[in-house]
């Protein structure tokens, strides 16, 4: 295995990542907007976050493993290409449902393919130990500050369905340049594309210590910054466009800072802690939906901010100790995928909320948080 560096510039890739990250979630405080132009459900509204996962499952699952044969550079810049042109799609599609959806299955492809081998290209060019927590900082980053400069762009701008795009591209372009000179260090596999070695026990070390946890990661900012300000629409008197990019800010940031204790402890027990916490900050926003208090929201999102970022870590430190250099892109694909799957959080919370009742689907999603990190496996526990 290559020795890695502090000293490599980790730092072009992680910006990649940002800027991937704030196209991924500055789409959140537009939803206000499509829902009131386009007329949208809540169901229509949890559909186009969908699209947007279903896009980056094969963009993750194909992209790391192929990353690990030809490079990581080679299959992020092209990939980094296309999420420019979807941004640009999304741009031009504020008065279609239509388009809006192929937009952003177009970007969930590229960011896919964006996320996995870049997460891997920061695990190596990062000192060892500190690659996990750089590229959740990176994503974090860039899926806070995203929805926060567009919800206050489509609040208080002109054109509120294109100039957030218009500042999305500025920024891309700026990343795509900046990472074009970042050198690939690992050694290309010449294993077979769809095969990932993990050695002895290394499948059954990722099955009980990340895979269960790994789709709280997104369900807990997505219940955040989507099912709740939908559960509150009639609340908002003022303002409900820049709130939403706000209660992301709020969740994103409150990963980004948590980062320096995500190292404590192993990784086991630190996804325990993130998902009681989550569990904590879906509590706290079942009691905003009781009540009706959009301020009750600003205060679980920190809450879950904290949860995602520890889970979020957590996961990508089992990867880097489990998966060897060859393999790394693709298991950190396997473990991203797994992550977006919380993006269906909303709609499922919608479609239980008219069988059980919106407070009551948030309570199970809490008991399932409990009981995974009840579930969850250190190495060497007993079976």
């Amino acid at each position: 295995m290559p020795t890695r560096s502090p000293d490599r510039p980790w730092w072009r890739a992680g910006l990649l990542l940002f800027a991937v990250g704030w196209g991924a979630n500055h789409f959140v405080p537009l939803l206000f907007v499509y829902r009131r132009d386009l007329g949208l459900d809540a169901s229509a509204v949890a559909i186009l976050l969908g699209t947007y996962a279903l896009g980056l499952v094969p963009g993750l699952l194909l992209a790391g493993p192929l990353s690990d044969r030809v490079g990581r550079r080679a299959i992020a810049l092209p990939a980094a290409t296309g999420a420019f042109l979807a941004s640009a799609v999304l741009g031009a599609s504020g008065g279609s449902f239509v388009g809006l959806a192929l937009g952003r299955f177009l970007y969930g492809l590229a960011a896919g393919a964006v996320m996995s081998p870049v997460s891997a290209w920061v695990l190596e060019l990062s000192a060892p130990g500190a690659g996990p927590r750089r590229a959740t900082i990176a994503m974090s980053a860039g899926f806070g500050t995203g929805p926060l400069v567009s919800g206050l762009c489509a609040e208080l701008a002109p054109a509120p369905t294109v100039t957030p795009y218009a500042v999305h591209l500025v920024v891309l372009a700026t990343a795509i340049a900046l990472v074009w000179p970042t050198p690939n260090v690992s050694a290309r596999s010449t294993r077979p594309l769809l095969r990932l070695d993990l050695g002895t026990g290394g499948w059954r070390r990722f099955a009980r210590e990340a895979a269960p946890m790994a789709p709280f990661v997104f369900a807990f900012p997505t219940i955040a910054f989507a099912a709740l300000p939908s559960m509150l629409a009639g609340a908002f008197a003022h303002a409900p466009i820049a709130f939403a990019g706000i209660v992301a800010a709020c969740v994103l940031a409150s990963g980004v800072l948590i980062q320096p204790y995500t190292r404590r402890g192993s990784p086991v027990a630190t996804a325990r802690i993130g998902l009681a916490i989550g569990a904590l900050g879906i509590g706290i926003g079942a009691l905003a939906v009781i009540a009706q208090q959009p301020a009750l929201v600003l205060a679980c999102a920190p809450v879950l901010g904290i949860a995602y970022g520890t889970c979020m870590t957590s996961g990508l430190r089992t990867v880097e100790a489990i998966a060897p250099a060859h393999a790394r892109g693709g298991l950190a694909g396997v473990y991203l995928v797994l992550t977006y799957v919380g993006f269906a959080t909303p709609l499922a919370l919608a479609q239980l909320a008219r069988a059980i009742g919106a407070v009551a689907s948030l309570g199970l999603v809490a008991g399932l948080a409990l009981v995974v990190a009840v579930a969850l496996r250190a190495p060497g526990a007993a079976r």
